[in-house]
């Protein structure tokens, strides 16, 4: 029985040593993690507060992902292309374009990225199931078989994509629905707010939500709401041709994706409130403020304002609130949350002191960015037909922007703005397409200005 021991030992210790550092070496492998680190900057417009003033502070959060991160190596994608193979797709050779620039994307994803091909007219239509793009030559056939004809089945093409996206995502993937539409929505789900909010589901359970608008039929409010309800990127094709340039430059955001379902989290101290963030949606936690702001690609930087108010009774020292970032790594999903910031002002009697203390780097970008919000706003009057009602916003505008710190970013925002007001006012001259154009560059700039930037 000893020797019958004494062999067994020796047999099995071999096994359980191997098992042992074969345990040590997984522990010490890098996770299969590409979060990074974003860097928070959060100055107010101002430091001090003038004593018994009423006026809310504007405060400036810019976020930064560092550029860097990734070299040969990226996270894998899981994309869903979802494209609108519609009658009005014939026109201008907008299917042929569009069928290069998915052949373009398929030439660009790696063996290990998994890709699915959706359509929508009449009838929605898989031409290749979620699947990793291993064997080129049938995504290329599929997309060389697709041919424009029928209506616009938009809320069913999303749905579809988002099912095949969904097969993979949290299995180490970066998962996005790209969504493509060159005209509105006449068949399943029409209304824009139930279709905004369905691609902010399908971002809060892990598959972001991109869009493109090709011409001028499509609705830009309800693509650009979606993608940012969807955590993702609004692209404008104007011109049939740019939707090759778009896809690349969409493949580049997604494939570096380094934070995913990104917050700022805004908890105001007592006595101070949370007013409004111009251009953003905002929604109330346990009395914490949550601004979401999408997915970040190495490099972004994303700017908001946010505007405080704040008791000023007693003069001195006052603190208004933290500010902290919560985000998901865009591969695992495990959520992040970045170390605090705090916002603290002095309220002070002397209108002098307070008026040398302006940050004028933060009054042109809050100059900027509300104008952008406020230029939303008139273009929506001049949809309505509320031309007057366009103007008068579009002179609020005018005054602001004079009395903002001058550079040359204010007055290119002022010749703009001030386009824009003649344009309004010869638009009766105007061909309907024409209109639409202006509407749309108009709108689209806004977007990028308030989302990108």
């Amino acid at each position: 029985m000893k020797t019958k021991s004494v062999s067994f030992f020796h047999d099995v210790l071999p096994f359980f040593t191997f098992a042992f550092f074969l345990s040590l070496m997984v522990l010490c492998l890098p996770s299969n993690s590409f979060a990074a680190d974003l860097d928070m900057d959060v100055r107010p417009e101002n430091p001090t507060v003038l004593k018994n003033s009423d006026a809310a502070n504007a405060i400036q959060i810019r976020i930064v992902a560092p550029d860097g991160i990734f070299s040969d190596d990226r996270p894998p994608l899981n994309l869903a292309l979802v494209l609108d193979k519609s009658g009005s797709m014939a026109d201008e050779g907008k299917i042929r374009y569009v069928l290069r620039a998915a052949h373009m994307l398929v030439n660009r994803l790696s063996p290990d990225d998994i890709l699915s091909i959706v359509t929508y007219d009449n009838r929605v239509r898989v031409p290749i199931s979620a699947r990793k793009v291993k064997n080129r030559k049938k995504f290329h056939q599929a997309i060389d078989g697709l041919y424009p004809g029928g209506r616009t089945y938009l809320s069913g093409g999303l749905e579809e994509g988002f099912r095949q996206a969904r097969k993979n995502r949290g299995k180490g993937y970066v998962s996005r629905v790209i969504l493509l539409s060159d005209g509105l929505a006449n068949l399943g789900v029409l209304n824009p707010r139930r279709l905004s909010e369905r691609a902010s589901a399908m971002y809060e359970s892990g598959v972001s939500v991109s869009t493109f608008g090709m011409g001028l039929e499509f609705d830009e409010d309800l693509l650009g709401s979606m993608a940012y309800g969807g955590g993702g990127k609004y692209h404008y094709i104007s011109s049939p041709g740019d939707i090759l340039a778009a896809l690349d430059r969409e493949f580049n955001m997604v494939s570096r994706t380094v934070a995913s379902g990104v917050q700022i989290i805004i908890r105001p101290s007592p006595g101070c409130r949370f007013e409004s963030a111009p251009g953003h949606r905002w929604h109330m936690e346990r009395g914490a403020t949550v601004i979401g702001i999408g997915d970040i690609s190495a490099g972004e930087t994303r700017t908001l304002l946010a505007r405080m108010s704040v008791p000023t009774h007693d003069p001195g020292s006052l603190d208004v609130a933290t500010v902290e970032v919560l985000f998901r790594d865009p591969v695992t999903g495990k959520e992040h949350r970045q170390d605090q910031s705090f916002i603290a002002l002095k309220v002070v009697d002397d209108p002098r002191e307070h008026f040398e203390n302006f940050d004028k780097e933060v009054q042109r970008k809050k100059a900027v960015m509300e104008s952008s919000a406020m230029m939303n706003e008139a273009a929506g009057k001049v949809d309505s037909g509320d031309k007057a009602g366009a103007l008068s916003i579009i002179r609020q505008v005018l005054g602001s922007l004079k009395s903002a710190p001058r550079d040359e970013v204010v007055l290119q925002e002022m010749e703009r703005v001030q386009d824009y007001s003649d344009q309004i006012e010869e638009m009766d001259n105007m061909a309907p397409a024409e209109v639409e154009e202006i509407q749309k560059e108009m709108k689209y700039y806004n977007y990028q200005e308030l989302n990108e930037r």
